[in-house]
């Protein structure tokens, strides 16, 4: 399967350059146009260059191709890309209006020359019986692909020059897009045990297609679902994965989005949404995230300690995904939480991480107090967590009680007092009942 250049690469190098013109006439995007030269078949290139481009995006052409006003007069000729897209997916790439953008707004573009060839896999094979690209499909071809990941959008496009289509202005190709694959949701984030819904769509001509779901994560890879378009039959090799097929008209959207129920962090990973056509194909890459918060606690918890004695607290944090986490001591001062300031417990130190079935993390953080003095009673020890998957640190505290330091307490006075009366209650019932008085005694007497 022939994979994309990695796109965007080259707009990290000029990160100004991606932008989009406000000008009179279709969209307009800056783009890269990349070219891989020398290495061979099954060998890496010996270069990369790139050069300048710039889409014009429409819908449908009307008449005779018109005269773009002010095109950038740097641009090489053939650079500049007057696309039509009659489906519209390139239109709904999420272009800033106008102004200056904020940095992550414009969206990365590359496109790139493009053979038509065969498919060589299993589920795609049925759609070239021939096992050769017709004459009649022409050329040159082209690939691009747009991505505007921030904004929650990309798309790759197969593109067909229009050789019958001559432009007024000898620096710009006519093309049409032939073959759409996009994605609204290129990147995903999840907790665990949730399902998730991969999105994913395709604009083509009325036909045979195919698809394949893949998932890949550090160098490995594995198909999860495939079906081939020509028996109607689906392969899944994910066990519970669905795919949401709904084929449209002729020029509209096809969903062919991937259903992944109770993820776990296994599923972490990019999952490449690839469409087959006939001699055709193109993909789109989306990358899914596990996060999940940790659960604290912090123990002991009342935490009561005697006068000159040390003490420990332990602080578990477990069940979290991703591995970073940081973990923070903090002691107040007895006294109204607006009090005393802040400061740092010193001496601590913590476990290592420990991995648990379902690939979450685990970890014990320690902190030892020095002796403790009567006044230190009140004071408040917290233990202060962040992590990725927590909008706000997540914090569990405890208060300091000294023996001894103080008298009881307004609820310890009211429950002695209890007790003394029902003591005292008990001894007068039983004293009545060993040693009677003396109106008694005269009463038995005179019977």
């Amino acid at each position: 399967m022939t994979s994309l250049a990695p796109v965007g690469a080259l707009a990290l190098l000029l990160p100004g350059f991606a932008l989009c013109l406000a000008a009179a006439g279709p969209p307009r995007l800056n783009c890269w146009f990349v070219e891989e030269a020398g290495g061979g078949v099954g060998v890496m290139p010996s270069s990369v260059t790139q050069r300048r481009a710039l889409l014009l995006l429409r819908g449908v052409r009307r008449g005779h191709p018109e005269t773009e006003p002010e095109l950038p007069p740097d641009l090489e000729p053939g650079m500049v890309f007057d696309i039509a897209d009659p489906a519209g997916a390139l239109h709904r790439v999420p272009l800033p209006a106008g102004g200056h953008p904020k940095e992550g707004e414009l969206p990365s573009c590359e496109i790139n020359a493009y053979t038509p060839q065969e498919a060589h896999v299993p589920w795609a094979a049925g759609l070239t019986p021939e096992h050769r690209s017709p004459l009649g499909l022409g050329g040159p071809w082209f690939i691009s692909s747009i991505q505007a990941s921030t904004r929650g959008y990309g798309v790759s496009t197969v593109l067909k020059s229009e050789e019958a289509a001559t432009s007024q202005q000898p620096a710009v190709t006519m093309a049409t897009a032939v073959l759409s694959v996009f994605s609204r949701t290129p990147h995903l984030h999840s907790r665990l045990g949730r399902d998730v819904l991969l999105d994913c769509g395709f604009t083509a001509p009325s036909g045979p297609f195919s698809v394949e779901w893949r998932y890949q994560y550090r160098g490995a890879g594995r198909v999860v679902l495939a079906y081939d378009g020509v028996s109607g039959r689906a392969h899944v090799a994910e066990e519970g994965a669905q795919l949401f097929l709904e084929e449209g008209r002729a020029g509209a959207d096809t969903n062919v989005s991937l259903r992944l129920p109770r993820v776990g962090v296994r599923h972490e990973g990019t999952y490449i949404c690839t469409i087959y056509l006939p001699h055709l194909h193109a993909q789109q890459a989306l990358e899914l995230r596990i996060t999940e918060p940790p659960v604290v606690t912090l123990r002991p918890d009342p935490l009561s300690v005697a006068p000159g004695a040390p003490a420990e607290l332990v602080c578990e944090i477990s069940g979290y995904y991703p591995l970073d986490v940081t973990v923070s001591w903090l002691r107040r001062g007895p006294g109204e939480a607006g009090g005393d300031l802040l400061e740092y417990v010193t001496e601590t130190w913590e476990s290592g991480h420990r991995r648990g079935p379902d690939g979450t993390y685990s970890l014990s953080s320690f902190a030892r107090l020095a002796p403790v003095q009567p006044r230190d009673h009140g004071a408040t020890y917290s233990c202060h967590v962040t992590h990725t998957a927590l909008a706000t640190p997540a914090r569990r505290s405890v208060q300091l009680r000294v023996a001894g330091a103080t008298g009881p307490s307004l609820e310890d006075a009211i429950g002695m007092f209890l007790a003394a009366f029902l003591l005292y209650g008990l001894f007068r019932l039983i004293g009545n009942k060993v040693c009677p008085s003396g109106a008694e005694e005269k009463s038995k007497k005179s019977e």
